[in-house]
């Protein structure tokens, strides 16, 4: 098995101990926190708004949450059943998201078309060596609009830890005590023009630094 192939084993097992507490590990059943994320929650909702949307990565749904009433529908998708069982009990509207499990590195046997993707907190985490793999799965949805949203990095979040494909490594603690070691990337604008100069994209780019957010959104044409 790939170093990579590892980590990614690592990071699944790693969020499905934490499904059940990621809600409130992330602040987000503070109503301080979730109107301070106001202003990115506005932005994806603009992206989205009238779209067959595709979520990838979605955890227990709290950003589906926030906006899947202004698209047309919702697929939600998550490699752990965890993660999705924490989802279900939002009770999002039937009618308009739909839970499934499946692995973000094989998109091709997804149902539906999709005008828009969206993943929360995932890019940062696929390694270098499968980033293109992801991407161009992706891309072979067909999808009109891509959105990413990631963190911006905060005072203690570099490690200086990196793997010999320059993966940025942190270390992760559940309250098991269990360890373990995930994929954490923090992109500068020249890294994001690298990773997407083989794609015939215009990536724009979002910042919001007093939230710690960043969003990448970029059309495709076929």
């Amino acid at each position: 098995m790939s170093n990579a192939s590892k980590l990614i084993q690592e990071m699944q097992t790693y969020y499905h101990h934490r499904a059940a507490g990621y809600d409130a590990s992330m602040g987000y059943g503070r109503p301080e926190v979730v109107a301070q994320l106001a202003d990115v929650i506005a932005h994806l909702r603009q992206l989205v708004a009238g779209k067959r949307m595709l979520e990838i990565a979605c955890g227990p749904c709290f950003w589906t949450e926030q906006i899947y009433d202004c698209t047309h529908s919702v697929l939600a998708t998550d490699y752990s059943q965890s993660t999705l069982d924490q989802a279900a009990l939002k009770q999002l509207s039937a009618n308009k998201v739909q839970l499934q499990q499946a692995n973000a590195y094989e998109l091709s046997d997804l149902p539906g078309d999709f005008d828009v993707v969206l993943a929360v907190d995932w890019l940062a985490h696929v390694p270098m060596s499968r980033m293109h793999d992801f991407l161009r799965g992706l891309h072979l949805q067909g999808t009109g609009q891509v959105v990413f949203c990631d963190q911006l990095p905060g005072a203690q979040s570099w490690t200086g830890q990196y793997d010999a494909e320059g993966n940025h490594l942190q270390s992760r603690h559940l309250k098991n005590d269990a360890s373990y070691t995930v994929i954490k990337h923090f992109f500068s604008d020249a890294e994001i023009a690298a990773i997407f100069s083989e794609y015939a994209v215009d990536v724009a780019i979002a910042r919001y630094p007093d939230v710690r957010r960043i969003v990448l959104s970029y059309s495709l044409t076929h």
